[in-house]
């Protein structure tokens, strides 16, 4: 593969990446009036020990700057259907800010999760879903 090879297989990557994205955000608002940073917010949360990851942690996870991170944890707090995350200060270090995912929180990523995973299976080819398994072995 010479370097404009490369280079074109990598531009194609990112611009089917990014419809990827836009799409999966696409259906999360439409479903959950969530977005795709909320959804790595919780993905993360519910993945960790104990449910819980202190805020600055969190900020190259998620892909946002410390002041838009802290301002989508108040929005994920003040959620219409009830609290998804919980902000409480550090005891061991009164600096800190650790973020919980609170129940509802979790049963909202679990549903976030099967919406995409089908939404991902209807809208790939088998082909490129064996092609993205084979791009991250």
């Amino acid at each position: 593969m010479n370097n404009n090879e490369l280079f074109n297989a990598w531009i194609n990557l990112t611009k089917y990446h990014d419809r990827i994205l836009k799409s999966m955000d696409y259906t999360l608002q439409d479903h959950f009036q969530l977005g795709i940073k909320e959804f790595y917010l919780m993905y993360y949360l519910a993945q960790s020990e104990h449910k819980k990851i202190r805020l600055s942690d969190l900020v190259p996870k998620v892909g946002l700057s410390h002041s838009a991170l802290s301002r989508l944890v108040s929005r994920l707090e003040q959620h219409r259907g009830g609290s998804l995350v919980e902000r409480q200060t550090d005891a061991n270090d009164k600096r800190s800010v650790d973020i919980f995912l609170m129940e509802k929180g979790e049963q909202f990523i679990r549903e976030m999760q099967l919406l995409i995973n089908d939404s991902l299976r209807s809208r790939m080819s088998e082909k490129d879903i064996q092609n993205i398994k084979r791009l991250v072995e």
